[in-house]
C-alpha cells in the first residue's frame, strides 16, 4: 500500500470512529443545524479518502460508465438519509443513527472514488457537491416543520394526537414530571441516573420531544400510553422545553 492509499485508510478510520462513537456514547446530541454540519464533516472525510484511495491515473480516457453512474447516485442516496420524515426516527434511535451516519460515510466515499476512477478530477466535483449539499441542509433541509414529522415515529401518536386540543400546558407538565421523570433525570431536570435535560429546546423540537417521550430508546422506560396519555405527553414536553 503506497502512501497515497495510507494516508486514505487513516482519514476513513478517523472518519468512521466519528460516525460510530458520538451517537454511542450519547455525545451527539447537538441542535439540528451543528448535526447536519457533522455530517458534512464526516462526508468531506469520506469523499478525501475516497478520491485518495482511487487508482491515480494519467490517462484521459474516460472509465466505464458504471462508475459514472455511481458517481451520481450516490449523492442522491445520501441526502434521502436526511429526508425530513425519516430523520426524527434516527435522532431517537441510537443504532439507527449509527447506520445512517455509516451510510452517509459509504455514500461519501463511493462519490470521491466511484467519479474518480471514471476520470481524473470527476471524484472531487461529485464529492464537493455532496459536501456542499449536506452543509446548506444545516440551513433548511432535514429540519421539517412543526407537525410534519409527528407520525413518523409511532403510530400511537397519530391516532391520539387527533384527540389533542388547545396549547400545551407547561405547569401541569411541570408536575407529571415530578411524578413520572424526576426520579431519573432531577427534581429540576438537571440529571442523575439519566441524563440532564437543561436547555433541551436546543437540541429537540417541542415535536421531537414528544415523539422521544411516546417511543424513548433505554434505558429509558416507556410511560406512553400507560402511565401518559397524549395530553401528558404534550404537557411535559411543553415543561421541558422551558428548562
Amino acid at each position: 500500500m503506497n502512501s497515497r492509499r495510507t494516508t486514505a485508510a487513516v482519514i476513513l478510520a478517523v472518519t468512521v470512529a466519528g460516525a460510530v462513537l458520538p451517537p454511542l456514547l450519547g455525545a451527539a446530541d447537538l441542535p439540528t443545524a451543528q448535526h447536519h454540519l457533522a455530517h458534512s464533516a464526516l462526508i468531506a472525510g469520506a469523499v478525501f479518502a475516497g478520491v485518495l484511495f482511487a487508482l491515480p491515473s494519467r490517462d484521459t480516457q474516460v472509465g466505464h460508465y458504471g462508475w459514472l453512474l455511481t458517481a451520481t447516485l450516490a449523492p442522491i442516496a445520501a441526502m434521502l438519509l436526511m429526508w425530513p420524515s425519516k430523520y426524527t426516527w434516527f435522532e431517537v434511535h441510537p443504532a439507527g443513527h449509527v447506520v445512517e451516519h455509516l451510510g452517509l460515510v459509504g455514500l461519501g466515499f463511493l462519490s470521491g472514488y466511484a467519479g474518480q476512477r471514471y476520470a481524473a478530477g470527476i471524484g472531487w466535483a461529485s464529492g464537493l457537491s455532496l459536501f456542499a449539499m449536506a452543509f446548506a441542509s444545516a440551513w433548511g433541509f432535514g429540519v421539517a416543520p412543526p407537525g410534519a414529522i409527528a407520525a413518523s415515529v409511532s403510530p400511537h401518536a397519530t391516532k391520539a394526537g387527533s384527540a389533542v386540543a388547545g396549547p400545551p400546558d407547561p405547569v401541569r407538565g411541570k408536575t407529571l414530571f415530578a411524578q413520572n421523570c424526576a426520579a431519573c433525570h432531577g427534581s429540576n431536570g438537571g440529571g442523575g441516573q439519566g441524563p440532564s435535560l437543561l436547555h433541551e429546546r436546543e437540541r429537540k423540537s417541542f415535536t421531537l420531544a414528544q415523539q422521544w417521550i411516546i417511543d424513548p430508546a433505554p434505558p429509558m422506560p416507556k410511560l406512553y400510553p400507560a402511565s401518559l396519555s397524549r395530553t401528558d405527553v404534550r404537557d411535559v414536553a411543553a415543561y421541558v422545553e422551558q428548562l
